[in-house]
């Protein structure tokens, strides 16, 4: 699934990132990896991410419940 991370890339702690540095601070941040989505595109596309869901239900279950961390990114702005 393709994601649109373009009000992320909007906040001032993601200003100037690329859709690569968005994943690598996922991982580091959150725990969950990200397929830049710029790696699908020969145009320059850069406010796209790929999440893959073929995992079981409890490896999912705690990915979404370290999503849900990323909402704190939204809530001082």
């Amino acid at each position: 699934m393709l994601i649109d991370i373009s009000d992320f890339l909007e906040l001032p702690q993601f200003h100037g990132f690329s859709d690569l540095e968005f994943c690598e601070w996922m991982i580091k941040n959150i725990g969950v990896a990200a397929v830049p989505g710029s790696s699908f595109f020969k145009e320059d596309v850069n406010h796209l991410i790929r999440l893959h869901f073929a995992r079981e239900k409890k490896t999912l279950d705690e990915a979404l419940c370290r999503l849900e961390k990323m909402k704190e990114c939204f809530r001082s702005y």
